[in-house]
């Protein structure tokens, strides 16, 4: 029997086994209709505390208090959030899933870590019309079923196969042995990494299964342990890859280990002690300083708590949050409402990055972070993400230009990105990123019309990508060197009022000696004629330009700090070398709001998925400061 098939018949055994025989689903659903037309008490949902005790439910009840401490709540109402525990047998499971079935005023339902749970159960959710919500569930079959009400919140094994086969590539791995345990979405996973591998050009060594169940892998690693590779991937729960590391180790065997997401699990390094060192895996969540959204998680969870949070918990607060902003934008919990809202509402940013979905229930851009275990703590991978991002954006680009049967040159960016650039250069290749992310065609700039003054404001950088690529300048001329402060101010609002009229983007140079008050009051009038503001400035503190570029603010130019946590990890590069090789990869950080209110569809920012996002939307910076 294929892997497939088995697992199609594995699912419906479960959901046979979860359901019963005689369950009026379709009389649930209309019980929950009837009951959400009417309902003006509390919004309830279920939240599953799973198995491991994480604080994902932790994370829940922090955006629950956020919810309910607004004036307004949620539609007026107050979140009641239900507390189940998960069960470790199917039979126990089944249970926990009737019940919350049969209770009407359930909305939807955050949980179910296992995707073998998770998908059996998201069957009957489905057929309940209630809206689930799995955390960590990326089994592909998931969304296999043309259902309405599940929605996937982590990226799938797809994702997580083509950037783990990535960051092998990015850090020179050229031989690899494939080591995976025989439970279903080990093998899944462990298939996709394979091709995804090759396609990078990678050579499998050797690919092995194991039972997660046995104490011995050493007869396994003493069929590859004599041939040459540079890193180990295992696909597995986190206790039998402990002991696989383990046993590695205790062989000689100290080449890097690339992991699912199972191997970011505690209990992986606990257990595998000294042996995890050296272990890369994938991780959703990186706290951001310089987010305002983060920050106010941060800020909440740790009065609450006493503690920071973790991806468990960033992961359980952004499911909550992005439910409650698909029933304010739904102004409804009615489900059919709620699915077609949470389908084709515009991409919403939250602390583990940027969601959106498809027909399916597929989650699009959002991404995996990498991790690597130094000296039993897991540590930040700067930058390496990044490649496969580019990649991805190109991909859509070519796709897109395919489908409009369009024939023009486009830049390799992943790969001129990876080059050493003169700074000029670099500039050049950010504003083309530009022009294709936001697809502009009439591009205005205020400089000064002298040698320095076009320098200074990045004009012949911007005249040389123009003529590439078909693209018009309007300019303002304004003689900075000459004017007094007062004139120059005028002489700027003067050319902000005629380039409005006659531009679809406008280029932010640093304009220095001008008030920052009037620069941010200046850009914001943009956004009224629908203009997105661009800036290479990466001191911008301005929140109202739309999109600035730059090159990445953790990549240690000096091999210092942050860059030394990929030493031992390179194949054929030292630190430095592989410094400047990550370096001029671009960062890149929209204002999303601003981008949807002008009509740009979300597309390239949800390829490109950046780490950070600005926000203008006084609202928006307002919750974040804690104020009504």
């Amino acid at each position: 029997m294929s892997q497939q098939k088995h697992l199609v018949f594995r699912v419906m055994l479960l959901t046979l086994l979860l359901s019963g025989c005689n369950r009026d689903f379709a009389g649930m659903a209309e019980q929950r209709m009837a009951y959400s037309r009417v309902n003006q008490s509390d919004i309830e949902i279920v939240a599953i505390q799973d198995l491991m005790g994480s604080n994902y439910v932790k994370g829940i009840l922090t955006a629950a208090d956020e919810i309910n401490q607004r004036p307004g709540k949620l539609l007026g109402r107050s979140l009641k959030v239900n507390i189940e525990q998960e069960r470790s047998t199917v039979s126990d499971t089944k249970k926990i899933v009737r019940r919350i079935v049969a209770n009407p005023r359930i909305t939807a339902v955050l949980g179910h870590r296992s995707s073998s749970v998770a998908i059996p159960a998201s069957v009957i959710y489905d057929r309940s019309q209630i809206i689930f919500m799995p955390p960590f569930s990326t089994a592909k079959s998931l969304t296999g079923h043309n259902f309405d009400y599940v929605f996937r919140m982590v990226p799938s094994n797809k994702i997580m196969a083509e950037q783990l086969a990535h960051v092998a590539k990015t850090l020179g791995i050229q031989n690899i042995v494939v080591l995976y345990a025989r439970d279903e979405l080990s093998r899944e996973l462990a298939f996709l990494f394979e091709n995804a591998a090759l396609k990078q050009g990678i050579n499998l060594v050797k690919r092995s299964s194991f039972y997660d169940k046995e104490t011995n892998y050493r007869p396994t690693i003493s069929q590859f342990s004599s041939e040459t590779f540079e890193a180990v991937f295992i696909a597995s729960p986190a206790a039998p890859a402990a002991l696989m590391a383990t046993q590695l180790r205790e062989m000689g065997i100290e080449q890097p280990i690339l992991g699912n997401d199972s191997l970011n699990h505690l209990s992986y390094k606990q257990r595998a002690g000294e042996a995890a060192e050296n272990t890369i895996v994938p991780s959703i969540y990186r706290p951001d300083k310089n987010s305002i959204i983060s920050q106010k998680f941060l800020r909440h969870y740790q009065a609450k708590y006493n503690t920071k949070p973790d991806y468990n918990a960033a992961q359980g607060y952004d499911s909550l949050m992005l439910l409650v902003a698909a029933i304010e934008q739904a102004g409804s919990t009615l489900a059919p409402l709620l699915s077609s809202t949470l389908h084709f509402m515009p991409a919403w940013v939250g602390v583990t990055g940027i969601h959106a979905y498809d027909q399916t229930g597929e989650m699009q851009g959002k991404k995996y972070f990498f991790k690597v275990v130094k000296e039993g703590e897991l540590k930040d991978l700067p930058a390496i993400h990044v490649p496969y991002l580019l990649e991805r954006f190109e991909k859509g680009l070519k796709d897109s230009l395919i489908k409009s049967s369009i024939d023009r040159e486009l830049t390799d960016f992943s790969k001129v990105f990876t080059e050493r650039l003169h700074e000029d250069d670099h500039k050049t290749y950010l504003l083309d990123l530009a022009q294709e992310i936001l697809g502009f065609k009439r591009i205005g700039i205020i400089y000064e019309n002298t040698v320095d003054g076009r320098r200074a404001s990045d004009y012949p950088l911007l005249a040389a990508l123009a003529s590439r690529k078909e693209l018009t300048i309007i300019h303002c001329e304004i003689p900075f060197s000459i004017l007094e402060k007062t004139e120059i101010e005028q002489a700027i609002i003067a050319c902000y009022g005629k380039l409005s009229l006659e531009v679809d983007a406008m280029y932010i140079p640093p304009y220095r000696g001008i008030d920052s008050k009037l620069s941010q009051q200046l850009n914001s009038s943009l956004a009224f004629f629908k203009i997105p503001a661009i800036s290479l400035d990466e001191r911008n503190d301005d929140p109202n330009i739309s999109l600035v570029l730059g090159k990445r603010s953790d990549v240690d130019q000096q091999s210092m700090n942050s860059m030394q946590v990929y030493n031992n990890l390179l194949n054929g590069l030292k630190v430095h070398e592989f410094s400047e090789h990550l370096q001029s990869l671009p960062e890149i950080t929209p204002n999303l709001s601003n981008l949807q209110r002008y009509g740009l569809p979300d597309k390239a920012i949800l390829d490109l998925s950046p780490d950070g996002f600005l926000y203008s939307d006084d609202r928006v910076q307002s919750q974040a400061q804690g104020k009504p």
